[in-house]
């Protein structure tokens, strides 16, 4: 029962985070572009995508301490529990090591790749950004490990809490560093101590509430050879993902320049609110997935549960979507000004696409815990790389909006098509019961599509943020009444009503 409170109480603090993580770009995101520029926050924008190769570094270990760490917790061995974290502390302080190393060659590396789209002053700046944020994920690695201990212990609210002050105290530490005048060098290296704070609050819970900590002495080294056969592939799919969401930044980059980055990273922030609010679901069930596979659970089970989460995220997804789609090139014109006005096809040609993994990340989770994510690895490896290669083909002809097209493509070939046949085909998931779900709940997003943008074009008055969030909160309660009444099924009317009855007060008993 207390795993089941976790549970749920995780879920809603995963979307209080979210709530918090959605709106405050809507604040932040304008003031920064005022005091930055176009230019250095496009700057900044492709800094964080090529650090973001030094993350593949972890090869994928972060998953695999959840799972070594979940088998070893069913099987009631709490010692052993201490024996696997020590070994993968011990790795990843290795790794950090590699870190630095990765760091120094991306440095290097970096006046002759921006040569052609960076000027030398972009150049220099951009070195000094890396060189902290290569400090910074060094020192993330060893001591991240305790927060996949929280998460495979399922302490969802402990770990939920710490995002959520987290998220509420970056964006206010970055606006008075901005103001002060420190620029992006300034809110690269405030992101140092937060992180060595957030591993601490982590460490101290393990220690003090858990009473796991790292024991060096008989460290299970007898996986090694099982943990370099799952992780090569996890970490063949962060590669993939780095092909997909970091490449096209560093190619715009390299060919078109700091500002192309800048309207292509606005588009992105509404793919990412996307991503976030589909994983705040699922990221809650990953560990209960591990230990249904660890007790050979029924496929019956799994796809019942794919079907059950699936539905309760693209409740959410298609709400994120039909708003999008009905609202998104007004919000541009208000939020951040025309010339970002590209950054509305960016943004909607990678948001359609990856609603279809978003919605079945649960799949994704069972072939993980059942250690049958080699094909996927492999296809979406092949596909990321003609991704990239026609990106530089058509970046210089077609642009930004050509880099979203191909990535768009990759998706629905890789990530839609196949994968859905390898679901169905080879794990024996019950894709088609899912798509039945999903194709009957569609009709309202859909209605709401054509009726919205209609009104929004020749009816409804957009002449400011404060037009457009009252009409956005009647479009999201609309929604919300139809799909109470045409989509949701039972046990989703009961868990809202569930939490309804949590937060509303109870009148006392006379």
């Amino acid at each position: 029962m207390k795993n089941v409170n976790q549970l749920k109480a995780g879920s809603l603090l995963s979307y209080v985070n979210l709530f918090i993580s959605c709106i405050t770009p809507f604040f932040y995101t304008p003031i920064m572009l005022g005091i930055l520029g176009q230019e250095e926050y496009g700057l900044y924008s492709l800094s964080n995508s090529v650090i973001g190769y030094l993350n593949l570094l972890n090869f994928g270990m972060g998953t695999a301490v959840i799972r070594y760490i979940t088998r070893a917790r069913t099987a009631g061995d709490t010692d052993g529990v201490r024996r696997f974290l020590g070994l993968f502390f011990a790795i990843y302080s290795g790794l950090a090591v590699l870190v630095l190393a990765g760091g120094a060659v991306l440095i290097q590396l970096s006046g002759t790749v921006f040569g052609k789209g960076l000027s030398a002053a972009e150049i220099e700046k951009l070195r000094i950004l890396l060189i902290i944020m290569s400090i910074h994920t060094a020192i993330s690695f060893p001591l991240g490990v305790y927060s996949s201990v929280a998460v495979a212990y399922e302490r969802y609210v402990y770990n939920k809490l710490i995002c959520i002050a987290e998220t509420l105290l970056a964006p206010v530490i970055n606006l008075v560093i901005l103001y002060a005048g420190y620029g992006t060098v300034g809110i690269t290296a405030a992101g140092l101590p937060i992180c060595i704070l957030n591993a601490l609050l982590y460490g101290f819970y393990c220690a003090k509430r858990l009473h796991i900590y790292p024991v060096f002495n008989n460290m299970p080294v007898y996986i090694l050879k099982e943990l370099v056969g799952f992780c090569t592939f996890v970490f063949l799919s962060s590669i993939v993902d780095m092909l997909y969401w970091a490449t096209d930044k560093v190619l715009i980059g390299a060919i078109l320049g700091t500002a192309a980055v800048a309207v292509y990273n606005i588009g992105g922030t509404f793919t990412s609110i996307l991503q976030n609010m589909a994983h705040a679901i699922s990221s809650v069930f990953s560990t209960r997935i591990n230990m249904m596979v660890a007790k050979d659970a029924p496929r019956k089970e799994i796809s019942e549960l794919l079907t059950r989460v699936g539905r309760l995220q693209y409740l959410i997804v298609s709400l994120i979507l039909s708003g999008y789609i009905t609202f998104g090139q007004v919000f541009l014109h208000l939020w951040v000004g025309d010339s970002y006005r590209d950054a509305y096809w960016i943004a909607l040609m990678t948001m359609l696409p990856l609603s279809v993994p978003l919605i079945q990340n649960v799949a994704f989770a069972a072939i993980l815990a059942d250690n049958k994510h080699r094909f996927r690895s492999i296809v979406y490896a092949i596909i990321a790389v003609l991704n990239v290669v026609s990106t530089y083909l058509v970046l210089p002809h077609y642009g930004i909006i050509g880099a979203a097209a191909c990535t768009a493509i990759a998706f629905v070939l890789g990530q839609g098509i196949i994968m859905n046949i390898y679901y169905y085909r080879v794990t024996k998931l019950d894709i088609p019961a899912f798509w039945r779900n999903i194709g009957k709940m569609s009709i309202v997003p859909g209605v709401m599509i054509l009726v919205g943008i209609m009104l929004v074009k020749y009816v409804l008055p957009m002449t400011s943020l404060w037009w457009f969030l009252a009409w956005v909160v009647v479009y999201t309660a609309i929604f919300a009444v139809l799909s109470w009444l045409f989509s949701m099924n039972r046990y989703e009317k009961d868990l809202i009503l569930g939490l309804f009855r949590k937060v509303l007060p109870r009148k006392e008993k006379e």
